[in-house]
């Protein structure tokens, strides 16, 4: 065989293995994601059976809005700072026993600097950003707010807030944060790469000028990041479980919230000196800020609150969370529609005649004798029928039997998913997809045996 045909040979053998390598990967994807494509299809038809396909379809462009949004900004953010990397290299590398690898890397990137570039952007913005498509009800609920018209006691902002922006907004800093971190380590990997960064080198000439001013201001974004999330924290103190009640108690208005607003200032500070250090390029003004930022979030805001609850709040709980306590029965009123209630003495006598329980035999005959609140055993034990029903609870409503209106003890007979007696997927989608009807007794009624009187 000539060589010209030994190489076309080569070249189609080739071609037929990367052919047979996509072909298996689509197969792979295809088999993986049939699943998931399923439900998709299976949620458009329910949503369209109801007429709310416009939900669908708002949910869908919400989730691939918001991936696509973070996975661009991420992407844009770390392919700068690797492109800062790349353009802050040093023309000769720091001495160490190093050289032979960042040799190495120049070489490999050398002409495809754009294209490995990207591809680690994209790669890492995939991870970052795609998972943000999950906040979609956070970002709907940000985008529509409406106001309650009621106003918190702490800082005087519409409840709305709580409900509708807060939720959102603290994902959005807390997705920042972590973002820059993942962007900070991969920007000192490729500092460390392109000869900027020696481990092992003389000390004081590891790190060029440079890169510190290149990692002092990532540093610099990431405090003031840390500082808008203290802004933020004050706010979720008023959904706080620390103290007796929900809400923000003697505690978290104290202590917790006095060191907020410090470790923000703290914030600001150390922002400051890590900006400034672009212009110093040493270390001493980042161990600064890192550590003045690491003693007061300890001490301010972790063992300062600790020692106030313990110290001051337990030995008087009663004295000091009154005033908290107020507040939570307060907007506990507003939020179920109690605020308009007015109280009203009820006169009775603790005494009854014979002809007062006549007046009102209807009122008697139908007192409860079955309490809901112990009856699911006996529901279960009795009108179970099978091992793989269930009666999660029991509730109390009012029917007219035999032309009285009767209180009634009732309860759906659900399906037990985990007590199938064959956990098949026709077991779980055909055969066995629903309960079994209700169980319903008389409140006022049992049999012969004493149980309930089906």
């Amino acid at each position: 065989m000539r060589p010209s045909e030994q190489m076309k040979s080569r070249r189609r053998t080739s071609k037929g293995r990367v052919l047979l390598g996509f072909g298996g990967l689509a197969i792979f994807l295809f088999f993986t994601s049939i699943r998931g494509l399923a439900g998709f299809w299976t949620d458009y038809l329910w949503f369209d059976s109801l007429a709310l396909s416009s939900v669908w379809t708002s949910v869908l462009w919400a989730k691939i809005g918001l991936g696509l949004l973070f996975t661009a900004i991420f992407f844009i953010a770390l392919w700068l700072n690797l492109f800062i990397a790349d353009r802050l290299a040093p023309t000769v590398p720091l001495p160490g026993p190093e050289d032979e690898l960042s040799r190495r890397w120049r070489q490999f990137i050398a002409r495809r600097a754009i294209l490995i570039r990207s591809v680690i952007s994209l790669l890492f913005a995939l991870l970052v950003g795609a998972g943000v498509s999950s906040q979609w009800q956070s970002w709907l609920f940000f985008r529509n707010r409406v106001d309650f018209g009621i106003v918190d006691q702490q800082f005087g902002i519409d409840v709305g807030f709580y409900v509708f922006q807060l939720p959102f907004l603290t994902f959005v800093v807390n997705w920042v944060f972590a973002a820059i971190i993942v962007i900070f380590v991969v920007t000192t990997i490729e500092h460390y790469l392109n000869g900027g960064i020696r481990i092992q080198g003389q000390p004081g000439s590891r790190v060029t000028p440079q890169v510190k001013a290149h990692l002092s201001l990532l540093l610099g974004l990431l405090a003031l990041v840390k500082g808008v999330g203290y802004y933020l924290d004050r706010y979720e103190l008023t959904l706080s479980e620390r103290g007796f009640v929900t809400g923000a108690t003697y505690t978290d208005i104290k202590a917790q919230l006095p060191a907020l607003q410090l470790l923000m200032i703290v914030s600001v500070f150390c922002f400051g000196l890590l900006i400034f250090n672009i212009w110093r390029r040493g270390f001493t003004y980042p161990i600064i800020a890192v550590g003045l930022w690491a003693l007061v979030a300890s001490l301010a805001g972790t063992i300062y609150p600790a020692l106030v609850q313990r110290f001051q709040v337990e030995p008087s709980e009663s004295t000091k969370e009154a005033p908290y306590i107020e507040r939570n029965i307060e907007m506990t009123r507003l939020a179920m529609g109690l605020a308009e209630v007015t109280p009203r003495n009820f006169d009775y006598e603790p005494t009854l005649t014979a002809k007062e329980i006549e007046e009102n035999m209807a009122t008697v005959r139908n007192v409860r004798l079955l309490d809901p609140a112990v009856m699911r055993d006996t529901f279960q034990q009795t009108q179970g029928i099978k091992s793989f029903y269930d009666f999660r609870d029991i509730d109390v409503d009012r029917y007219e039997i035999d032309g009285r209106t009767t209180q009634v003890v009732l309860a759906a007979r659900e399906l037990k998913q985990t007590d199938l007696p064959n956990n098949s997927w026709e077991s779980e989608h055909i055969a066995f997809t629903h309960g079994y009807g209700i169980a319903a007794a008389p409140a006022n009624a049992i049999d012969a045996n004493g149980r309930p009187d089906y």
